[in-house]
């Protein structure tokens, strides 16, 4: 069944209005198909010191300060929206199965906090889905991943579970302004600061459509997930790091995470 079509406006300026090349801002959204490929502590604000700024992207790997992922196959191997999985199964999935490599993404993930560099979702997906998903991965009341750095299409105005115009890049800008700037809207900072900002931001994706536009809107640092594979250790080795910048950044080792449902890993 099609998802409603939704109308909303959303700001366009600078790389938000570049990356969604001849949309109109009031174009409804299509509805997302089921082969649609689709926050650290440290003080990023624009009211932040000087030397405060300067030591976050002092640790940060490659000068990366923001890393955002796409959800179904790239955090996950399977497309829970096109699977129609419902935020109550989560629950009793089993999450070795359902994440990409489920050791890997959480070591990844705590690896870049420690490295004070933010971490963020933006999918076209169902957030509370997503955030059961998180929630099982990273243990009841985490904070690592919540709504303020989990974007969905209910976000920036459109209905969960539809592709937005523009792409992912309206999710992207958001996220910027929210984590790097402390939600300064972008039309308020220089125009160069905004541009080393979303130079700073590593992206996955497994739709080659959501990485060429966030390429072409300034956010240099998009990279192309296998979506048969997803984001794994090997992906990341494969070639991955590289093509974000980050090839200094090493993940600790850890044992490969034994099939576990969400159920037995805790929840109830």
């Amino acid at each position: 069944r099609r998802a409603p079509r939704s109308r909303a406006r959303f700001p366009r300026t600078r790389a938000c209005r570049d990356g969604m090349s001849r949309v109109s801002d009031e174009s409804p959204a299509s509805p997302a198909s089921s082969d649609d490929r689709s926050t650290s502590e440290t003080d990023a604000s624009p009211h932040a010191s000087a030397g405060s700024r300067e030591r976050e992207r002092a640790s940060a790997p490659g000068n990366v300060r923001l890393v955002v992922f796409d959800f179904d196959l790239t955090i996950l191997r399977i497309h829970s929206w096109g699977e129609r999985v419902r935020p109550e199964d989560v629950d009793h999935r089993h999450l070795d199965r359902d994440v990409a490599d489920l050791a890997f993404f959480r070591a990844f993930v705590l690896a870049l906090r420690d490295a004070g560099v933010r971490v963020a979702v933006a999918s076209f997906g169902q957030y509370e889905v997503i955030q059961r998903y998180m929630d099982a991965v990273f243990g009841d009341g985490q904070s690592v991943f919540r709504r303020a750095n989990v974007s969905t299409p209910s976000t920036v105005g459109f209905r969960d579970g539809t592709s937005v115009p523009g792409g992912k890049v309206p999710q992207l800008c958001a996220l910027v302004s929210a984590e790097l700037f402390d939600g300064t809207a972008q039309n308020e900072l220089d125009e160069e600061v905004w541009r080393a900002a979303t130079s700073a931001v590593a992206f996955f994706d497994d739709d080659v459509k959501n990485v060429d536009g966030a390429a072409r809107a300034g956010f240099a640092r998009a990279a192309l997930v296998d979506g048969d594979v997803g984001f794994t250790r090997e992906s990341w080795e494969g070639g991955l790091r590289e093509a974000v910048g980050m090839g200094g950044f090493e993940v600790p080792e850890v044992r490969s995470a034994s099939p576990v449902s969400a159920s037995s890993s805790g929840r109830s």
